[in-house]
């Protein structure tokens, strides 16, 4: 079952008692320390990251509702530092795609040039995995409209098995004045 929206993001009615039971859990899980809202120390020395870490900041201080709170430190960290990956990947394929293009211009062999071609295509695997690990982390931190969007309502409760008394009701199709 997916996680429960926090209470900035209902946009539905909710009963007074509703409310109170949603917040009362969520206060419960609140850590009594908020986030920094400069970089952490453990992302000293990277600037991709420690920027990352500034514009996530001020868009979650942005929103009227708490959206991550100091239990999310390590997962905010992770994704700063995925990326400044992502972005050093993005370069060495540059890199490595310049260089095949000045092989083919100087007519390379072609062992040279697949060579050159293969790792073209391995840091484009490489850069697809960690994208696609920052759009789950994105999801989880809600930065994605679907994950805006909501997640699925409760399931309906099952109905109760109905007992003799309604059986027979049931049976009753036409009832007036005593006759059937």
């Amino acid at each position: 079952m997916p996680v429960r929206k926090p209470r900035a993001l209902i946009v539905r009615h909710e009963t007074a008692a509703e409310k109170t039971e949603r917040e009362s859990r969520e206060m419960a899980m609140r850590p009594n320390r908020d986030l920094p809202l400069s970089a952490p120390a453990r992302l000293r020395g990277h600037e991709i990251a420690e920027a990352t870490w500034r514009r996530l900041m001020r868009e979650f201080m942005s929103l009227e509702g708490e959206i991550v709170t100091r239990l999310d430190f390590d997962l905010l960290v992770d994704y700063c530092i995925l990326t400044e990956q992502v972005h050093e990947l993005d370069a060495m394929r540059k890199a490595a795609y310049d260089r095949w293009v000045s092989l083919q211009i100087e007519q390379a062999s072609e062992e040279t040039l697949v060579e050159a071609y293969d790792v073209v295509v391995k840091l484009d695997s490489r850069t697809d995995r960690k994208r696609a690990l920052l759009l789950q982390i994105r999801q989880s931190l809600y930065l994605t409209p679907r994950a805006r969007a909501g997640v699925a309502p409760a399931k309906k409760e099952p109905d109760e098995p109905k007992d003799e008394l309604e059986k027979l009701l049931d049976d009753v199709s036409d009832f007036v004045n005593g006759t059937t």
